[in-house]
């Protein structure tokens, strides 16, 4: 038998064992991953005794092996990652030109902050945050001497001095707004291949209405009088858990066949009705009405369940935790209305769980539903490395959002981003810097309190991870982190930043730069100056944040005076005196066992002051949430009265008519109190 006849048997021989192979899997693919089993599952939703029901170690089809990167990927595979394959599609955003930008992870918008304004009600301080509200804006923070980026990330800096709307005049506040550029090219952009889980919250609270709040009572109607309207009509008058099922279906039809999907449902306890396996092996259309009609809302709400079983699908998924970072994402989606109130609801408890997932490289997307979001607890969660959350009032909302920017939400890039103040590069070849006389004061669009993203001495700001954000001719969406900044004694220090960060290898990169400080932004004092309309911009948004969320601590603080908002400890010292200049009296502050606590938040004759981090009031119980009635004080609508003109004043100069929507929602409060707004 010649050489030739035999390498042909042999062909033919694995040719048919190859197919055999692919047939084996295929039908084991077809045969677990693609099930969908409600009826079995359904049970572990009323109890939850450590464990649950349906893929309880992470079960997968075998097949889903052979669609995963392995760890160690090759250069073609790096590559391929770097551009979308024939055919696979990808949001709109990323089919633009040019190169693209990032964003902070954490709040992805404040929409819960604006419905619930819309609809009479009063909103959570955390219902507003300043990386939430700059994601609906876009910031160009360059100059004529800006170079163009030529990595991943580059940071751009551009200074600004503003006097405080509320002092007319006297001494500005210098600010530093960080651009976050990079050279990334949009056609080159591709999401990860992508291990999904999504965890639905199907609790009792999940059958409330859009417009509803449900622990006022089932026949509530909105505290002011009114019933929504803030929003989408069909939005309105439907159940949450009505328009979180569509936002599921919406999700899994976003998948790519390549991708793996699990779905978990919580209430009491949690259940996997579809285990963790390929999209290819997934009647999509099929799965999507089976979860339009068998879900429905139960019992409790056990979000530690959730958590655990989600985190499951993954941990127990060998393959999915040893692939190649480069090229694969493992995340878990929560919708819910984050209102635990079964298992272990501590902050604590259920954060360090999120933590443990991250460290493992299981990241996290919160996407809030219904009017009575906790916003409380989401906040705290998505401090989390590799997290993020949105907040979504209607089926349109979620396709404006979602659909179009989902490839972004799930492909965090930059990782621990540092940004060290020096006076100059180290020289003696240990890496240690020397402090220069510049300050950071308070960093506004990191989702962490200052506590946790500033270095004692205000010399090194942290931010845990950054997303990729569309870019155009007016600058990056959300592509911006202010920093307040203190003034060096001696004013020909120059300004050194060193910014350090990871890349989804670990690799760790670092660019240093001397920032270029005008004299007149050096000197007390000095008149109005932006370097940048990018800058400007950022600093409106600081104020703007500021001062509401300075009238929400008031409101808040009101209504129990026996239950003060307490400001921690580690920002009581030097709080008032750094951050305005008229005396802290006037603020009545006081010591608490926890920290201090202040009688008036915001004063007519006061400055805007910046909250230290996320200040919480007590709620119903840990974290259910009632409505009420939204009200503005006298006091706060001559404050906010007062700072209307700086705000329109900011609309003009910046050119961007989205800062409309501000001056409306000003105008809208300042009615409320009583004090009247001039057109």
């Amino acid at each position: 038998m010649t050489f030739n006849v035999l390498l042909a048997l042999w062909v033919v021989l694995f040719t048919r064992v190859s197919a055999r192979r692919l047939s084996a899997e295929t039908d084991s693919c077809n045969a677990t991953a693609a099930t969908w089993n409600y009826d079995e599952c359904e049970t572990g939703l009323y109890d939850y005794t450590g464990g649950f029901i349906g893929g309880s170690t992470g079960s997968m089809s075998p097949a889903l092996a052979t669609v995963l990167p392995s760890t160690g990927a090759s250069n073609a595979l790096d590559a391929a990652v770097q551009r979308p394959a024939a055919g696979a599609g990808g949001s709109a955003a990323t089919a633009e030109s040019g190169t693209l930008g990032f964003a902070t992870g954490g709040a992805q918008d404040i929409e819960n902050f604006r419905e619930n304004i819309d609809s009479g009600y009063l909103p959570l301080p955390t219902d507003l945050t300043y990386e939430g509200l700059v994601k609906d804006y876009e910031f160009d923070t360059t100059s004529n001497t800006t170079k163009p980026c030529t990595k991943l990330f580059c940071p751009i800096y551009s200074v600004g001095l503003s006097p405080d709307p509320l002092l007319g005049g006297g001494d500005s506040t210098l600010y530093m707004a960080v651009g976050l550029d990079s050279g990334m090219q949009a056609a080159d952009f591709a999401r990860k291949q992508l291990n999904l889980v999504v965890v639905l919250d199907v609790s009792g609270s999940m059958g409330e209405s859009f417009d509803q709040y449900y622990y006022d009572g089932a026949s509530s109607t909105s505290s002011s009088g009114t019933s929504g309207g803030g929003g989408d009509p069909e939005g309105d008058t439907k159940k949450k858990i009505d328009v979180a099922k569509e936002v599921l279906s919406g999700i899994v039809g976003l998948l790519k066949p390549e991708d793996s999907l699990s779905v978990v449902l919580f209430s009491d306890g949690a259940c996997v009705p579809k285990p963790l396996g390929p999209v290819h092996c997934t009647d999509v259309e099929a799965l999507q009405k089976q979860i339009d009609s068998d879900v429905v809302e139960t019992s409790g709400t056990n979000f530690q369940a959730g958590i655990d079983a989600g985190g499951a699908q993954l941990t127990g998924c060998t393959t999915c935790m040893e692939a190649n970072a480069s090229a694969v994402e493992n995340r878990i989606i929560f919708l819910t209305d984050a209102q635990p109130n079964a298992g272990d609801d501590s902050e604590s408890g259920l954060v360090a769980r999120v933590k443990a997932l991250s460290a493992d490289g299981i990241y996290t997307t919160i996407i809030g539903v219904g009017l009575d979001f906790n916003s409380q607890l989401v906040e705290a969660i998505t401090k989390v490395r590799g997290a993020n959350y949105f907040s979504v009032h209607t089926p349109g909302e979620f396709k404006r959002r979602l659909v179009d920017e989902f490839d972004f939400a799930v492909t965090p890039l930059v990782f621990d981003l540092s940004l060290r103040v020096r006076v100059s590069p180290p020289s003696d070849g240990n890496g240690e810097s020397k402090s220069s006389g510049w300050q950071i004061l308070h960093v506004y669009g990191s989702p962490n309190t200052n506590a946790s993203q500033l270095s004692s001495d205000g010399t090194v700001m942290k931010i845990h991870t950054l997303f990729p954000s569309p870019k155009s001719e007016e600058g990056i969406k959300g592509g911006v982190v202010l920093l307040r900044m203190q003034r060096p004694s001696d004013p020909s220090t120059p300004l050194i930043l060193d910014a350090t960060y990871e890349d989804r290898e670990g690799n760790k990169l670092s660019s240093v730069r001397t920032v270029d400080v005008p004299v007149a932004v050096l000197e007390e004092g000095g008149a109005e100056f932006y370097q940048s309309s990018g800058v400007e911009k950022a600093v409106a948004l600081a104020r703007y944040t500021d001062i509401l969320q300075s009238w929400l601590l008031d409101e808040w603080s009101s209504m129990d005076p026996s239950e003060p908002i307490v400001i921690p400890e580690y920002d009581c010292t030097a709080y008032l005196t750094s951050c305005c200049p008229v005396p802290p009296s006037l603020y009545g502050p006081k010591p608490a066992s926890t920290g201090c606590t202040l009688d008036h938040w915001l004063l007519p004759d006061g400055c805007v002051l910046p909250p230290p981090g996320p200040l919480w009031p007590t709620l119903l119980g840990r974290w259910e949430r009632r409505s009420v009635p939204l009200m503005v004080s006298p006091q706060a609508g001559a404050s906010l009265a007062e700072f209307l003109p700086y705000m329109k004043d900011a609309e003009e100069s910046t050119g961007d008519s989205g800062l409309e929507q501000e001056v409306k929602l000003l105008k809208k409060l300042i009615s409320r109190s009583g004090a009247g707004a001039d057109d």
